[in-house]
């Protein structure tokens, strides 16, 4: 039998996030689960005595930490927070307003929520964050510059944090975990994208990243091929292929 850890996933009740805290839950963890909708958290935990419920909302700055501390201690302890909140939105007319529910949620909700969850382990002496980034963050992206700009911060905080890690010498371990296309409810119009990844094949991978306490994985093999030429490729050829698509 596995060993059966304390796990909290937040952002589980669609998506990427839902799957995850659905297969920790079949393999038999204490799982708490974290999100906006109590009615869909009630849906993932039905018949499942040993998940634990958090109706909250990562945007909630003042209270996030709290309602967090208060699930780590109804769980009894923890040693894997899973972030996987995140919203964008493709933003032709360069539109503020679909801009800023972006960034309160990718930039300011969930750096309190990964301040949190690191605090908590480097105090423990041990622990494990993992967190869902994106491959859009490798780059700017024009029809979504918050989106890929937000990204791009997730991937250079998370950096961050595995180097206060290294120089506290604490078992803490923090992974990225940068997925590219996949068919969830957060990627509209995928006929209109290439190598579109089904949602149970990217959560296959990011399981195993995460088992792995790997530093940083691109999810999937197709998209690990492509990341490092996203990286170098000049900017008026990521223009003209942004253009066209």
């Amino acid at each position: 039998m596995k060993q059966q850890n304390k796990i909290i996933v937040v952002g589980a009740t669609s998506g990427l996030g839902r799957m995850l805290a659905e297969r920790y839950i079949r393999d038999g963890h204490v799982v708490g689960i974290v999100g906006r909708r109590g009615d869909k958290l009630a849906e993932v935990a039905k018949g499942h005595s040993e998940v634990h419920c958090l109706k909250a909302d990562v945007t909630d700055i003042s209270q996030i930490a709290v309602h967090l501390s208060a699930l780590a201690g109804e769980m009894g302890g923890l040693d894997l927070l899973v972030l996987c909140s995140g919203v964008g939105r493709m933003n032709p007319d360069l539109d503020y307003g679909l801009e800023l529910p972006t960034v309160d949620t990718n930039v300011r909700g969930w750096t309190a929520v990964a301040d949190w969850a690191f605090s908590y382990f480097m105090q423990q002496g041990h622990g494990h964050l993992a967190a869902i980034s994106s491959v859009a963050g490798i780059r700017g992206l024009a029809p979504a510059p918050a989106y890929s700009a937000s990204k791009a911060y997730q991937i250079h905080y998370l950096e961050a944090l595995r180097q206060r890690a290294r120089i506290s010498r604490k078992r803490v371990c923090v992974t990225d975990v940068r997925p590219g296309f996949v068919r969830t409810p957060l990627l509209s119009h995928p006929e209109k994208l290439f190598w579109v990844d089904e949602p149970e094949k990217a959560v296959r991978a990011i399981y195993r990243a995460i088992s792995a306490r790997k530093k940083k994985a691109v999810i999937t093999r197709r998209w690990a091929f492509l990341a490092p030429w996203m990286r170098i490729a000049p900017e008026w050829l990521v223009a003209t292929i942004l253009g066209k698509a």
